[in-house]
Parts: structure tokens; sequence; C-alpha cells
């Protein structure tokens, strides 16, 4: 949000505008709303190579708990984790000027959701941390599952106790 002072205040009034719009979405029920609360696109790490999910952002996360729970409709979050990083991978570094050379390529994607997390502690900050944790350990568990599955060659083998892959169209 930062990254240039000058487009800050313009940020903020449009992340504004888009939790009022989310907030609309969930009051009416029946909505799906998908959230990558990294703040921005994975990066493979630079010692390993090794592509793995962002940490998350606990306020990211605490916003869409919070607009869930007073929406008035009954919501729930599961984690859901993609893979297609393959399809069209970021620049190997940041840019922050338009028109960034960008390749864009056939492959396999996954697409992982697990069972919900509900947050149940008394304490609003400590509700932010754990919760926003619970999501994130659940997501990296499911993306190393699609990435055995997709990169790792094993398909629907590479599934585990906890995470059962599937092609319903099969």
């Amino acid at each position: 949000m930062y990254d240039v002072p000058e487009l800050a205040d313009m940020k903020r009034k449009a992340n504004i505008r888009s939790l009022k719009e989310m907030a609309l979405l969930l009051r009416t029920g029946s909505k799906l709303v998908w959230i990558a609360p990294s703040g921005g696109r994975d990066r493979p790490d630079p010692v390993t190579g090794e592509w793995n999910p962002a940490p998350f952002d606990s306020s990211s996360v605490d916003n869409m708990r919070r607009l869930i729970e007073s929406s008035g409709a009954p919501g729930h979050m599961y984690p859901l984790a993609l893979l297609c990083y393959d399809i069209m991978p970021p620049p190997s570094k940041v840019e922050k000027e338009i028109g960034e050379r960008r390749i864009i390529s056939f492959h396999g994607a996954g697409l992982s959701v697990a069972p919900e997390v509900a947050a149940n502690c008394e304490k609003s900050e400590e509700v932010k941390d754990v919760y926003t944790q619970a999501l994130y350990k659940s997501v990296t568990e499911q993306y190393n599952v699609l990435k055995s599955a997709i990169h790792g060659k094993q398909g629907l083998e590479a599934s585990t106790a906890g995470i059962a892959l599937s092609q319903p169209w099969n």
C-alpha cells in the first residue's frame, strides 16, 4: 500500500470501496467471495526456488471474519489453495512500471478447498492471529499436496489422510 506514498490515499479509498461492496454481497447471503489475504503475488523462495503461499495478513483475514460475523446472514470461511503460477508467473523481480513483460503458458492448475475453520476465541487480538495461522496452515498443507499432484506428477495419489484430491468430472 505504501510502496508509492503518493498513491496511498487512493489505494486506501479503493480498499474501503471494496470492503463496502463485500459487505453488501455478504448481507444478501448465498455468495461466494474469494480473497487472497497475502497482499500480493507469491514468488519463489530466493534460496530454494520453491513456491509457497505467502504469509497471510492477519488484518485482511480479520476484516473478512468481522464482515461475515456482522453481515446478518449465515457465513463461513473455507481455506482454499490455488496452484496456478505456471500459467502466468510473476516477473522474477518486483517491477513498478506499467507494461512489465508477462509470459503466459498452458499448464495444469490445482484447486483445493478444506473444511471450514471456525473462530472461537474470547480475546479479539488472540482470535485475529490464531485464526489467521489456522487458515494459513490449512492452505499451505493443501498447496503442498497440489504441488505433489501436479509438479510431482502423482495425480490423485498425492492425497493424504487429511486431504483427498478428486476429479469429479471423471
